[in-house]
């Protein structure tokens, strides 16, 4: 019934931008120029537009296209702001939208779009956006901070947040679940995605990283080529430096790599706490069990630290070339 009642208003809204586009080209209906004004089709879509301020469910919505309010303000709790060249939607009760940003010293408008859906939804682009998308769902809220241009924050559910940092370029946040983060920037060509009840996900500072979290998992990627993936509640993956990997699954576990391709992966097979940190360059720490430590690097490179099974202590630190792998080979 939810997915019906929101076909419903988009038909709606794409009915409204119908008529608004059929009386913009009935003779007599002043425009500006648009040899002049690049942006003129827009002012020319919401001329003589008028409709009712609510939705057949009852529910408020406001739509802003070029800084002009399409729909009756008066006891709608929907609130959208828009500026030159962008649009904002809010659907629902107490729904906010705002595509107000601008490129700073500019007449060219933002481009941006901020889409807020479901009552207390919030989106948000800011000053200086451009080309930004920033989508709210459900009770979410996103953020794309200033400067930004290229990217895209989607959030949906009750208490989800998705951000795009200061400056931030083709960067992208998506938190799905209830209280779920997801933050990508400062940087470029971030992803973030976080799936499931207070799972976390971080992509930056820096370029090209990819942070995923997964069933309240927390995952950081920071540097660059940065890749952090967390499955499950209490996990923690953390991958920093350039070039490196950090793995967790299970529960209550900690994968940590922060030098120069290096590896750090852990599947907790229990509750017990297991920890695998890499330290680089080129050192790989692996945990496969339950109350474990697997430790590689530290002032070495080309280090080796594996622990299969519970309540080891895997130890490859203060040299190159060292392996421990336990139980013992030998």
């Amino acid at each position: 019934m939810r997915h019906a009642t929101r076909i419903g208003r988009l038909g709606l809204l794409a009915g409204g931008l119908g008529v608004g586009a059929v009386l913009a080209s009935t003779p007599g209906i002043a425009g500006a120029d648009p040899a002049t004004d690049p942006l003129s089709w827009i002012d020319e879509l919401v001329s003589g537009l008028s409709v009712p301020a609510q939705t057949a469910s009852g529910l408020d919505y406001q739509v802003s296209i070029n800084g002009m309010d399409l729909f009756s303000t008066v006891d709608n709790t929907a609130t959208a702001t828009s500026g030159e060249g962008s649009i904002a939607i809010a659907i629902g009760d107490g729904a906010y939208a705002n595509a107000n940003g601008g490129l700073f010293g500019s007449d060219l408008g933002a481009l941006d779009l901020a889409f807020a859906d479901g009552s207390g939804s919030s989106a948000n682009t800011s000053l200086g956006d451009f080309l930004d998308v920033a989508s709210a769902i459900d009770g979410g809220s996103t953020n794309i901070g200033l400067g930004a241009s290229l990217d895209n924050a989607t959030a949906v559910g009750t208490g989800s947040f998705a951000q795009i940092g200061v400056d931030g370029n083709s960067d992208t946040a998506f938190a799905d679940g209830t209280g779920s983060f997801a933050d990508a920037g400062v940087g470029n060509n971030d992803l973030a995605t976080a799936f499931g009840t207070g799972s976390s996900a971080t992509a930056g500072v820096g370029n090209e990283n990819i942070a995923t979290a997964v069933n309240g998992g927390d995952a950081t990627a920071g540097g660059f080529l940065a890749n952090a993936f967390a499955n499950g509640t209490g996990t923690d993956a953390v991958a920093g430096g350039v070039s490196t990997t950090a793995t967790v699954s299970g529960t209550n576990a900690l994968a940590q790599s922060e030098g120069l391709s290096d590896l750090a992966y852990v599947i907790n097979t229990g509750s017990a706490f297991d920890q695998a940190i890499a330290a680089g360059p080129f050192d790989i720490a692996e945990i496969f069990g339950s109350g474990s430590t697997a430790l590689a690097g530290s002032d070495g490179l080309l280090d080796l630290a594996a622990a299969f099974g519970d309540m080891l202590d895997a130890n490859a630190t203060g040299g190159n070339f060292l392996i421990d792998i336990l139980p013992s080979l030998f």
